[in-house]
C-alpha cells in the first residue's frame, strides 16, 4: 500500500435515517456536525476547522432552501469557506473527494464534510424529482428510476442468467442480506422490521417488472458528517486516525440510452481500477465495501465492476455466499477463500438513502468498522481496509475511496 492517505479521517457523527417529519434539514446537518466534533477522541476546536464541504441533491426542491453555506455557518458557528455539491445521489462522495482535495492541495489542514436530504418533505413528488438525474428525454418517455434499473436488471438477467431461477434469487438475497445487517444498526431506517427473508422480497409489490418494492431502498432523511485532516497531523487529534488511501471521480453519460452496454456502470469500473493502482492494492486486499445498492441489481454490478467477481458471474457467486453464510452476523461474498463482506450497516436498501447524505454514510459506517466502534454491529473478523462506492444517477458518475486503518 502507497504510504502517503490524501487524507485522515478522526471523527464521524451521524442522525438516524429514517422519515424525519418533525425535523429541519438545516438542523439535522448541524446535529450531525456537533456529533462529528465532539466525537474526536482528544477533542478539537471549532476555530480548528478551516472549510466545509457539503453534498446534498434536492434541496431546493423539496425544501425550498437555498443558500445553505450560509444555514450552515450559523448552524456550525462557523465562518469559513463553505462548499455544498450536487452530484444526484453521489453528492455526499463528491463533497468528500472535494475535501480530499482540499486537504492534499495544502491549502486545509482540517475540514467537516457532511451530506444531508430530507425527502419526506416532497414525498408525493420524489420520484418524479429525483429524475432530474436523467435525461429528459428518459423521463419524456415515462421512465422513473425504478424503470431504469429495471432495464439494467432485465438485461443483465438475459444475458447472464437466462431460464435459470437462481438468478432472480440471487438478486433477491443481496436484498435479504442487506436487511439482516441493518438489524443491529441502531441508526439504520430498517433496523426495527426484522429479517427480510427472500421469499418476502420475491412476493413483495412490484413496482416496474422485475424490480419489487423490497429490491429499492427507501424514502429516507438524515444527515452524516467526518471530521478530516492532513494524515501527518491526524494523531494531534486522535490515536486511532482511520486513512483515506484513495479518492477518485469518474463521470460517464448521464443518459443510459447512449451508453455501450447496460450491464455494467463503466464510471464504477474506471474509479475502481484508479483507486487500486493509486494504492497499489488489488480488489482481493479489499476487507469491506460500502457499494451503492439504490436497487439491488446495482450491488451485484458493483462486485462485477470491481473486479471481485468476472462479467455475469456475480449472481452465481452471491447464491453460493448466501446459502454458505447464511444466519452469520454478516454474510460475506467469497472467492477463491477470500472474503468480501459489503453493506456491513445495511447499506442503502436497509439502513436508508437519504440522498446527499448517502456518500458520507459510508464512510462513517468504514470509520466505525476499521476502528472496532461499530459496537452489536461490528464484523467478527479483523479488517483493515475499506472502500466506499457512491454513483449518481444509473452511473452517470461515481466516486470510489479506500479507507485503511494502518499505513505501513
Amino acid at each position: 500500500m502507497k504510504m502517503n492517505p490524501c487524507a485522515a479521517i478522526i471523527g464521524a457523527g451521524r442522525t438516524r435515517f429514517t422519515e424525519h417529519w418533525e425535523e429541519d434539514p438545516k438542523t439535522m446537518i448541524g446535529l450531525a456536525g456537533m456529533k462529528a466534533l465532539e466525537s474526536v477522541d482528544k477533542g478539537i476546536r471549532r476555530k480548528d476547522i478551516e472549510a466545509g464541504y457539503f453534498g446534498s441533491f434536492l434541496y431546493q426542491v423539496t425544501n425550498k432552501i437555498g443558500l445553505v453555506p450560509g444555514y450552515m455557518s450559523r448552524e456550525l458557528g462557523l465562518n469559513v469557506p463553505m462548499i455544498n455539491t450536487e452530484a444526484a445521489c453521489a453528492s455526499g462522495g463528491l463533497a468528500l473527494h472535494n475535501a480530499c482535495l482540499g486537504i492534499e492541495s495544502g491549502r486545509y489542514d482540517a475540514i467537516l464534510v457532511a451530506g444531508f436530504e430530507k425527502m419526506s418533505d416532497r414525498q408525493d413528488k420524489i420520484i418524479d424529482d429525483l429524475m432530474f438525474a436523467a435525461d429528459p428525454h428518459e423521463f419524456e418517455a415515462g421512465y422513473n428510476f425504478p424503470g431504469l434499473y429495471a432495464t439494467m436488471m432485465t438485461r443483465y438477467m438475459y444475458e447472464f442468467g437466462k431460464d435459470d431461477p437462481k438468478c432472480a434469487e440471487a438478486l433477491a438475497q443481496i436484498s435479504s442480506k442487506n436487511h439482516h445487517h441493518c438489524i443491529k444498526n441502531k441508526y439504520a431506517q430498517f433496523k426495527d422490521k426484522g429479517e427480510i427473508s427472500v421469499e418476502d422480497v420475491l412476493n413483495s409489490r412490484m413496482i416496474a417488472n422485475p424490480i419489487r418494492i423490497l429490491h429499492s431502498s427507501p424514502i429516507s432523511d438524515g444527515a452524516v458528517a467526518l471530521i478530516m485532516t492532513k494524515p501527518e497531523i491526524a494523531k494531534k487529534y486522535t490515536d486511532t486516525p482511520i486513512y483515506i488511501m484513495s479518492s477518485q471521480e469518474v463521470t460517464d453519460h448521464v443518459s443510459l440510452y447512449t451508453r455501450n452496454k447496460i450491464t455494467s456502470v463503466m464510471a464504477t469500473r474506471l474509479a475502481v481500477k484508479q483507486a487500486l493502482k493509486e494504492t497499489g492494492l488489488t480488489i482481493d486486499d479489499i476487507d469491506i465495501a460500502e457499494a451503492h445498492d439504490c436497487f439491488s441489481i446495482e450491488e451485484a454490478f458493483f462486485l462485477e465492476d470491481s473486479g471481485f467477481y468476472g462479467e455475469g458471474e456475480a449472481w452465481k457467486n452471491i447464491h453460493e455466499s448466501y446459502e454458505s453464510f447464511k444466519g452469520s452476523g454478516h454474510i460475506p461474498y467469497i472467492k477463491n477463500g477470500k472474503e468480501l463482506t459489503v453493506n456491513l450497516g445495511g447499506g442503502l436498501k436497509a439502513d436508508g438513502h437519504p440522498v446527499g447524505a448517502t456518500g458520507i454514510r459510508q464512510p462513517y459506517e468504514s470509520f466505525k468498522q476499521l476502528r472496532k466502534e461499530a459496537k452489536e454491529n461490528q464484523i467478527d473478523r479483523e479488517v483493515n481496509t475499506a472502500m466506499c462506492h457512491n454513483v449518481g444517477g444509473t452511473g452517470g458518475i461515481a466516486t470510489v475511496h479506500i479507507l485503511a486503518r494502518d499505513v505501513q
